[in-house]
Parts: C-alpha cells; structure tokens; sequence
C-alpha cells in the first residue's frame, strides 16, 4: 500500500519554515525595468561586498513592504526569501551599513534620480503634458541641532512645537508619478519656490534624453506660484501654468465681474468621481472666462481668468462665514460687557482687544464696530454691514483659476485643476503607507539619502498602480499589497539537512492580478540559489 504524499513529507522532513514573499513579485519587476541597480552602481563608487544599487533595492522593498527604522531592517530581511534569492546573509545587513550607503549617496543623488525618471519616462510612456506641483512638511523626532534641513517653521499640520523639512514634489497628472522634487528647509517660505522651481524644471527638460521631446508642460498649482514674477516667468521659458489666485482687490473685482446668470450659462461637464453619472441632485459646476493682467517690475501680460462656481464650495463659503461672524459677534459682546471694568476702563487696552479679535478673522469687514468716550466712559456699538454681507455672499462658490495656456477650454482647464488632489494624496502616502514620518537618521545627507529612497518607492506604487490600471484593475497600490501580503514560500528542511521551498498557491485575487500584468510568478522566487536578472 502506497504511503499518501503529505504522510510520506511529514516523515522526510523535520520542519516546515514559512518566508514572506508577500507583493515582491509587483515590484521586483518593475524595479527591474528601471534597472536601478544598474543606474545606481554605474554612479555611485563602491568597494563593498553589497554593491549600493543592492541595498537601494532593498531599502525600497523594505518601504513597500514593511518600513522599519535603519536597525530593523535586518529582522525583517531574515524572514523573507531575499537572502537566497540575492546570495546576501542577513547579518550582512546592519544599521550602519546602512547608514554609510546613505551616505555614499549623497553626492549623487540629483543625477540619481534624474536618471532613474529618466528611465521610467522612457520605459512607462509617461505623460509630462502636465505636471501637479507642491509643497508639504516632514516632521522629526529628536534634537537635530546641527541639521540645515530639520528647523522649526509653518507647520501645515499645525505642529509647531516640533522641527520639520519641506518637500516639493512634481508628479505627472496620468497616474501622479512622481518626476521631480527638492529637499527643502523646514523654514524655507513656499512663497520663495516658484522662480526656483521653474529653473530646476527647465534644468529637467533640457537634459539629453528628453530635450529632443521639446515638452513644454502645463504646470499645476496652487496659488503660491500664480504670482506675477512666477507669471512672467512662465512666458519668458514657454512654459504653461494653471492655478487658483489669492485673494485681493483686483482678483475680487474679476469675480464680481461676472453674473449669477452668465455663471449660469455657462455649466461645465466637470463631475467629481464621488459623483454618479445618473445623480440627478447633483448641481453642475459653472464657469465663465475672463481676462486678467499681472505686472511685474515694469513689465506685464494679460492672460485668462476662469471663474468657477461650485454648489459645494457655495455652501462651505456660507458655513464659514456664519462661524466667523459668529466668534466675532461673541467677541464684540464680551468685550461690551466688561467695558469701564477693571483694565477695560482704559481706551487703549479696548483698543488693543479690539485688535486682537479683529486678527485672522475673515468676518472683520461685515462689521461696522465704533469706540467712543474716554477712559472710564467708553462706548462700544457695533452692526453687521448689510451692504458689505450681500456683497459678499454674491461671491460665495466663486473662484478665480488662472492660466496662460490659451488651448484649455474651461471644462478641461477646470478638470486638470482638480487633479492637483494627486499630489496630497502622494503626499499622505508618504506620511502614512511609507512612513517617513516621523524620521529616525542622524544627518542630513542620510535625510536626503532616506528622502531619495522614499520618493523612489513611492515611484514604483504608482507606476504599479498605472500598471494595473491600463489592464482594466483599477486598484490602489494599498489594495494590492494588502491582498498579496498572505502570499508566503515554504522551506522543508529534511531529515538528511537538505532544504527545498516551494511557493504556496495564490489565492484567487493574487492569481487574477498576476495573470491580468502577466510578470513572472511567485514561482521564480521559490529558489534557494542567488536569482540572476
């Protein structure tokens, strides 16, 4: 009578041992087509018995797949199937190894990453048509007395107590692949980059491999760079623009311009993807041109306004006002009842709290406030401006978006702004998914090293999410890490001291996504000698 496979293993072998494979083979592949650990080697010079494009592949792995402070990270190697299939032991793999390849790349890493972009354009057929562009925070965690780049500044996320690093970031609008960034910091005003930043993203175009494209890309912003010397600017190196305006007399006299019932002729195609094609509460946005000037230092161009109107925004623009009106109506009555009371019977200290309330409160101007008598017989009246108030709300929904590229039609100038959100959410992966907040390295070329690793992983997801998408997988690189991170290879040690793996079956979502991208199975990893690629 034959003895059943599974008796005849549990005989043979001594133990089974699990090793995490996990979404390696979503991402080897594509780390592959980058060829980082070619372009990486070639620039960065080693002696070492890892070669530095190795432990980049690794720290990016390590980003993806489960992001570990530097002396973590040779825990988690151990247990995967990357010591066999790199010929690399996991004691070989240490926090100052690390660190020190950090540093090796340092002097490098502008051409680094231009090369591995570069690579990725070429490889992935990547849009630079248009690019979305901003600026978010890093927070650290420590003294860093020495650092240029951890400093105290506007904190974004209101964390003022704590020091931080700016980072710019360019990613395209198809798919938001990151393209283009710059370590900045944590002081650095975002008003200072747009004249800056345009120079680095002309120094980008002109390189060698992408001059002969002659790109002359839609930059996307906020209104951080809708400034007129950034303006100018954009005129001067053919560049296109596309951004909201801040608020002031001349951008509120555009707004005014405009009529309820112009707005109203005028509805754009523009849905939000929350909004159902077939929802029929759902209020057009609408939008009329008009032009604007900007003047710089003598010299000025006249470009196009697109004024926006959003239902939506309507009745955010209302709430906030009536919060506003409200704490500064309190505010006016507080002081009222404690006026010739204690130091309230001096006309200067009312003075000062009047002030002080009329400070960051948008409201101010809806209220006529008047102060009169000496000390000791002062008199506080105030009323909300009827006038003022309707001037107002016949703005509310309305904003100003401001370009120079005469070939957008509104609705499609309307639906690339709104793909600025892109970049907040590359932005919350970096500070979520990715983790490099808050950051554990002791200087700021390790920083800058870490930083380079982490925009370089957040390449790869969404290059991978792009992937799927152009098969008809819509998922979020989140979604498929999570659904491949059962995914596991199995050692049988046997009784004579052999070993062999073997790769665990693939649940059907695994094997689904594997078939659709149609990259190599997870069997190629199940290999106990270094894989060659």
């Amino acid at each position: 009578m034959n003895t059943p496979q599974a008796e005849q293993l549990g005989q043979d072998n001594v133990a089974l041992r699990p090793r995490q494979l996990n979404a390696l083979p979503l991402i080897d592949p594509i780390l592959s087509a980058l060829q980082v650990r070619r372009i990486v080697n070639e620039l960065v010079p080693s002696q070492a018995d890892i070669d530095p494009g190795r432990i980049v592949e690794l720290l990016v792995l390590n980003r993806l797949l489960a992001p570990q402070p530097l002396y973590q990270v040779d825990d988690w190697f151990t247990e995967t199937v990357l010591p066999e299939i790199w010929g690399i032991l996991p004691q070989q793999v240490y926090d100052n190894r690390l660190g020190r390849d950090l540093d090796r790349l340092y002097p490098h890493l502008g051409e680094l990453w231009a090369q591995l972009v570069s690579q990725a354009i070429q490889t992935y057929a990547l849009d630079l048509n248009v690019l979305h562009w901003d600026i978010t925070s890093l927070y650290f965690e420590g003294a860093y007395q020495d650092s240029e780049l951890a400093i105290y500044g506007y904190s974004r996320d209101h964390r003022t107590d704590t020091k931080q690093m700016n980072l710019e970031v360019d990613v395209t609008h198809d798919g938001f692949v990151p393209v283009l960034y710059q370590v900045l910091p944590g002081n650095m005003a975002d008003n200072t980059r747009p004249l800056p930043h345009l120079r680095a993203l002309l120094r980008f175009l002109e390189r060698p491999e992408l001059a002969d494209r002659r790109l002359r890309p839609l930059l996307v912003s906020d209104c951080k760079m809708i400034a007129p010397e950034a303006v100018l600017a954009c005129h001067e190196h053919d560049l296109f623009y596309l951004g909201p305006l801040a608020d002031g007399t001349a951008v509120r006299a555009v707004l005014s311009s405009v009529s309820a019932e112009e707005l109203a002729a005028h509805p754009l195609a523009y849905r939000p993807q929350r909004v159902r094609a077939d929802d029929p509460t759902f209020i057009p946005y609408q939008g009329v041109w008009r032009p604007f000037t900007f003047e710089h230092q003598g010299a000025q161009v006249t470009d196009r306004v697109l004024v926006v109107w959003s239902a939506g925004k309507q009745r955010l623009d209302a709430q906030k006002r009536k919060t506003y009106l409200k704490r500064f109506l309190n505010g006016l009555a507080h002081i009222q009842k404690k006026l010739n009371t204690w130091r309230y019977k001096k006309r200067s200290y009312v003075e000062q709290r009047l002030a002080k309330l009329r400070q960051g409160n948008p409201a101010q101007d809806l209220v006529d406030i008047h102060l009169s008598g000496a000390d000791n017989a002062l008199q506080l009246s105030f009323r909300i401006n009827q006038q003022k108030l309707a001037a107002t709300q016949e703005l509310d929904g309305r904003y100003p978006l401001a370009t120079n590229a005469d070939h957008l039609e509104a609705n499609e100038a309307l639906t690339v702004f709104k793909g600025q959100d892109g970049v907040g959410k590359r932005f919350r992966t970096i500070k979520g998914p990715l983790l490099v907040r808050p950051i554990f390295v002791h200087s700021d070329q390790r920083i800058e090293g870490l930083v380079f690793v982490t925009l370089l992983a957040l390449l790869v997801r969404a290059v991978l999410e792009r992937a799927c998408r152009s098969q008809g997988l819509p998922l979020t690189a989140d979604r498929l890490f999570q659904g491949f991170a059962t995914l596991q290879v199995v050692d049988l040690l046997w009784v004579d001291g052999s070993r062999q793996r073997l790769a665990a079956e693939m649940n059907p979502f695994q094997a689904q996504v594997m078939g659709v991208l149609g990259w190599p199975s997870p069997e190629t990893y199940a290999c106990l000698s270094p894989l060659v690629r």
